[in-house]
């Protein structure tokens, strides 16, 4: 049985309903004024009602035609506005919603570039804003654009934790994200449009924002459900879809029908190199192995016969992630216990528990050059970097401590940091340190850099043993004679350096300080990382830590070292995407994606898609933006398969594969990956 989102227990009835009943009269309220009660137009670009001040500035004029709706007249063929609904008055509360929805009629010639934002109060450490970017075309189109209602998340008592686990998303809705506003309460929402070739006088229709779709995370919920919640083969029971899959026999004849699609794409096509790269342009200087160089003001990747090199790749390549059963035995079907891989299960159900594995890498070679894909991004499955047929990148995971409440950081000082960096390259370099085909190796991922100055601080708060906090008291020993003369500077009254520990108050001298200890520790690892890369591997590119933070403290530093600077960029374009460099360097866009729960998924991704045409649109103008950018010189998506629904280790369950649990291509979207290769160089060339 289906779980019903909209199902209202008797426990807390009374209260639940209310809180609807509340949400939809504040709905009534914001959108159904008299028209008597509109204010007077005050400069051209304001109009209010006696709940919601609604505002519009650039390229067009404002009216109403009633108090549920407005109505944008474009004043120029290329333009953008940004609308606001200025709602502090009447906040819209969406306890009870799923999802901020705006309702847009595009009545012009123009494809819509819509960016939709929701705005709380600022009450803590996070923004408090909700984000969803929408591609409308013309002609009249009505279109919902239902932006998600990113929540906390639940806590570990509660009973669809205890249940589910600590899911990113839940039945019911709840999806947790770092990013949510308080108390769902929303106090301005603002739609950016932007367009190019409308005609002028042409119309823009907008509602009032309201709530829509039923929330709920009562546990009674449980309920209601259906035991277990996934098949034998990984997918949702409840939920039916184009591409899921009936039995193991229809996985069989995929594995018939994949293997001969396969064999026919065996390059890249004709006017790609051997490695993929464009055979379209000028030939460059060939260094038998890839490399980077700035032509034109625009970065480049150079692949070793010399050809113009953009790469689109895709993370966690022909692997598959586990799912923990033990502990949650009733969301499984009976007889699965520990961990199960349901993606690599469906691969051996597919071609065979002998032969599972070569074949699963012929297709997804084949795929790759069906679909355009040039490059195997991180996390992926080591049989493919064997194959001598497709670029590749490979990520290592050297020592990792803790600095203060920092978990999972490098200490640079740290003996064992470089040892274990050496053992993993030299390994490595056995098999692949003259192999064409590597583009590169990333050390590291995400490592939490921290904004500010908070890293610095850890390292100095940190128990004397810490390497790191060695070397910063030896930093402050170089830079004062004496504990005096920091205490000076620092309006402190510490009796010795040992006893130097982080300020409440800090002084400008403090700051230089401890941002000084920040960059000699950056200096230090990106130094012993670049330096022991070339040692094992040196004609190969060093690709970085890939970012997720972007401290200009660190990323300065790291410009001095890096050949290209690897960052996952979890947003909804890069138009305005700037790093801060001290050196001149090409940036790679490690990780990216939008998901959906169109295919037997809760939960959405790190930034969310309203459905899989929503998904395809935002990825196109992505990749089309990275292109467009004179630093960037590929994106990878993140990630090749879906996750399980019932989510790997740390609670991801999101929908945001190019192929399914089982195997299958999501179509949208990989004809958009299609549809992006075939271009991907006529637009980086004439941007």
């Amino acid at each position: 049985m289906r779980a019903n989102k909209n199902h209202c227990p008797d426990q807390g009835r009374a209260r639940h309903l209310f809180r609807v009943w509340q949400a939809l009269l504040l709905i009534i309220l914001t959108t159904s004024a008299n028209l008597t009660t509109l204010a007077k137009e005050v400069g051209g670009d304001m109009k209010a009602t006696e709940q919601v001040q609604v505002s519009a500035s650039g390229s067009v004029t404002l009216l109403r035609e009633s108090d549920a709706e407005i109505v944008l007249v474009i004043d120029e063929q290329r333009g953008s506005t940004m609308v606001t609904f200025d709602l502090q008055a009447e906040p819209l509360d969406l306890a009870t919603f799923m999802y901020l929805g705006v309702r847009l009629d595009n009545h012009s010639d123009a494809v819509l570039d819509v960016l939709v934002s929701g705005e709380g109060e600022q009450t803590g450490k996070w923004p408090v804003r909700l984000n969803g970017r929408f591609i409308l075309r013309p002609g009249g189109q009505d279109a919902r654009l239902n932006v998600l209602v990113t929540r906390p998340a639940l806590p570990g008592d509660h009973p669809l934790v205890q249940t589910f686990g600590d899911l990113y998303g839940m039945p019911g809705g709840h999806h947790r994200h770092w990013e949510y506003v308080e108390h769902d309460v929303f106090t301005r929402v603002r739609v950016k449009i932007d367009w190019a070739g409308a005609a002028q006088g042409q119309r823009i229709h907008i509602s009032h924002p309201f709530g829509t779709e039923a929330y709920t995370s009562d546990p009674t919920l449980l309920d209601r459900f259906d035991f277990p919640v996934v098949d034998i083969l990984g997918q949702l029971r409840w939920q039916d879809w184009e591409g899921k899959v009936a039995s193991e026999a229809e996985l069989r004849a995929d594995a018939e029908q994949d293997l001969a699609r396969a064999a026919k794409f065996t390059d890249f096509g004709p006017q790609r190199s051997r490695f993929g790269g464009y055979k379209g342009a000028a030939r460059h200087d060939a260094s038998e192995f890839f490399r980077v160089e700035k032509i034109d003001g625009r970065w480049w990747l150079i692949d070793p016969e010399g050809h113009l090199f953009w790469s689109i790749g895709a993370n966690t390549m022909a692997g598959g992630i586990a799912t923990e059963v033990a502990g949650r035995e009733s969301l499984f079907p009976e007889g699965l216990s520990g961990q199960v891989n349901f993606h690599q299960q469906n691969l051996i159900r597919k071609y065979g528990k002998t032969d599972w594995e070569s074949h699963h890498v012929d297709v997804t070679v084949g795929r790759m050059r069906e679909w355009g894909l040039n490059t195997v991004g991180a996390w992926s499955r080591r049989a493919l970097f064997e194959t001598g047929e497709v670029p590749f990148t490979i990520q290592l995971h050297p020592f990792t401590t803790w600095i203060g409440p920092i978990r999972g950081m490098v200490d640079p000082y740290n003996p064992h940091f470089e040892e274990s960096l050496g053992r993993l390259l030299s390994r490595l370099a056995e098999t692949h340190a003259e192999n064409p085909w590597l583009v590169g190796i990333f050390i590291h991922n995400e490592l939490p850099w921290n904004n500010g100055i908070a890293l610095g601080e850890a390292i100095i708060n940190s128990p004397s043993q810490l390497h790191a906090r060695r070397a910063a008291l030896t930093q402050l020993r170089e830079r004062y004679e004496s504990i005096a003369e920091l205490n000076e500077a620092w309006g402190t009254d510490f009796t010795d350096f040992a006893d130097i520990q982080a300020l409440d108050s800090p002084t400008p001298e403090y700051t230089a300080d401890i941002t000084a200890i920040m960059e000699q520790f950056a200096e230090a690892y990106f130094r012993i990382s670049r330096d022991t890369v070339r040692q094992y591997f040196p004609n190969h590119l060093y690709l970085g830590c890939r970012f997720h933070t972007l401290n200009p403290i660190i990323t300065r530093v790291a410009s001095r070292y890096m050949d290209a600077i690897s960052v996952n960029v979890y947003e909804y374009g890069l138009s305005n995407f700037k790093l801060e460099t001290e050196v001149s360097r090409p940036i790679l866009i490690g990780e990216f994606h939008f998901g959906v729960t169109d295919f037997g998924h809760w939960g959405r991704g790190l930034r969310m898609a309203a459905d899989a045409r929503n998904q395809a649109d935002l990825m196109r103008t992505y990749f089309n933006e990275a292109l467009r950018h004179p630093d960037i010189v590929g994106a990878h998506w993140f990630a090749w398969a879906d996750q399980p629904v019932t989510g790997r280790r740390d609670g991801e369950n999101f929908g945001v594969g190019l192929v399914s649990i089982v195997d299958r291509p999501h179509q949208r979207l990989v004809q958009t990956l299609r549809d992006i290769a075939d271009s991907a160089y006529r637009i980086r060339l004439n941007n």
